[in-house]
């Protein structure tokens, strides 16, 4: 398939300048896409059955618009440092790899290579991030039910409130609630996101379908959030239901209460928001990184 001009530029970006045009990109495609977000774990923390759009109507009507953009500030500061600590680990293992394996300058890694080193970046900066992880579950539960005739206030102003609060609340290990699901999903999203993605596109070119490059793109995008999606969610909902409590009910005893309760299809709820998210976030990140990378290089051709 044949590269963009855009797509030939990216690769003689310097590594700094890719991580940094990277978190960039990442943070306002989490800006983009939170309500979604939010939804989402409205979703997942509510017993009573109600659809996306249910919910998204009642946020709105019952705590205003303000609501869909709950911990926003946490999510930004989640992307900040998982995304910075995932993209420098990750292009400092492609490094190695090429280095130890003698891999010829201008070639790429396998793509079951790319995954190894997706696995360990991924785990890296899910066990940096899971202190902002928390924060936004917590702010994104935060506040007054839906419609609830008793009004509660929201106890957090801002990320770093949150993480005062449940530092003060429940002490410094709280920050790390969840690591091991938090750290489970993120070795599945990168086998999914980088595995299916590698494999779709490499499909399409071989075959010759959908030629033009965004196409394609979009439809790999689009398989790869899907695949992520029924792979990942169940951690997530376990997940998001466990770092919202302070009590000493484990994991494995809310994945239990679920399934004796809801059975296993409550295990994939919310997968309407996350699904759209996934997608949504992919896209607007590979063409805000391009976006920055084209006035990267108009800045420098001006200078010259």
């Amino acid at each position: 398939m044949e590269k963009t001009p855009t797509e030939l530029l990216i690769k003689t970006l310097p590594k700094s300048t890719k991580v940094l045009f990277g978190t960039v990109s990442g943070m306002l495609a989490t800006a983009m896409v939170h309500p979604l977000d939010v939804i989402k774990v409205r979703l997942q923390l509510r017993e009573k059955k109600l659809s996306t759009t249910e919910v998204a109507r009642l946020m709105v009507k019952c705590e205003g618009v303000k609501a869909l953009y709950a911990g926003l500030s946490a999510g930004l500061m989640r992307q900040a440092t998982y995304t910075t600590t995932r993209l420098s680990t990750y292009h400092l293992l492609n490094d190695y790899y090429k280095r130890e394996y003698n891999v010829p300058k201008g070639s790429s890694l396998s793509t079951h290579d790319k995954v190894v080193i997706g696995i360990y970046a991924g785990l890296l900066g899910a066990l940096v991030g899971n202190p902002s992880e928390v924060a936004l579950v917590r702010m994104m539960a935060d506040g007054p039910r839906l419609c609830s005739p008793c009004p509660r206030p929201r106890r957090y102003r801002s990320v770093f409130h949150a993480f005062y609060c449940i530092v003060r609340e429940d002490g410094i290990r709280t920050l790390w609630r969840g690591s091991t699901l938090t750290l489970s999903r993120a070795m599945l999203v990168s086998v999914a996101q980088i595995g299916t993605y590698a494999e779709v596109n490499e499909f399409l070119r071989q075959n010759k379908i959908l030629q033009g490059y965004y196409t394609a793109h979009f439809f790999t995008s689009v398989a790869s959030s899907f695949v992520t999606t029924i792979l990942s969610l169940p951690i997530d909902l376990v997940k998001t239901r466990y770092q919202v409590r302070s009590d000493t009910m484990t994991q494995k005893d809310i994945l239990n209460d679920i399934l004796a309760r809801k059975g296993v299809r409550y295990l994939w709820k919310g997968v309407g928001p996350y699904f759209i998210r996934m997608t949504m976030h992919t896209i607007g990140t590979l063409l805000m990184f391009e976006y920055l990378t084209e006035k990267f290089y108009r800045k420098e051709d001006k200078k010259k």
